[in-house]
């Protein structure tokens, strides 16, 4: 295994997963609840706080494609498998959530981006890993 390219793909998993945990945030602040009851400065700190979770779950989306490389073969297809087994494993309590948004439309905005997000994030953790660094 190639340690550092596992990193690597860690910090660019983590970024992607805190940038579109920036862009759910105000989607449901800003555009799915009708009176947005957080200001600006507390969105910053609620995602400030997400950096060591993400951190987290970027490097075993990283670690989960670097072990399904072998047996499924290197691409988009692997990457995309391992995102969406994370998104499961990651989010269980996700489906009971979207009970609550009284919008079916909304829930299914939240279920899509959050999918997407885990998708989005092993394939570029996966893209930049190879076996053996030149």
């Amino acid at each position: 295994m190639n340690w550092k390219r596992i990193w690597t793909g860690t910090a660019i998993a983590a970024a992607v997963l805190w940038i579109f945990d920036i862009g759910n945030l105000i989607l449901t602040q800003r555009i799915l609840v009708p009176e947005p009851n957080l200001t600006w400065s507390e969105l910053i700190a609620i995602t400030g706080s997400l950096i060591v979770p993400n951190l987290v779950a970027g490097f075993l989306l990283s670690w989960l494609y670097v072990l399904a490389r072998p047996r499924l073969g290197p691409g988009p297809k692997t990457a995309l498998l391992m995102g969406s087994i994370g998104f499961a494993f990651a989010n269980p309590q996700f489906f009971a959530v979207t009970v609550w948004i009284s919008s079916f439309t909304g829930a299914l905005i939240l279920l899509v981006t959050t999918w997407l997000k885990f998708a989005a994030a092993t394939y570029l953790a996966g893209w930049q890993y190879i076996e053996k660094a030149p």
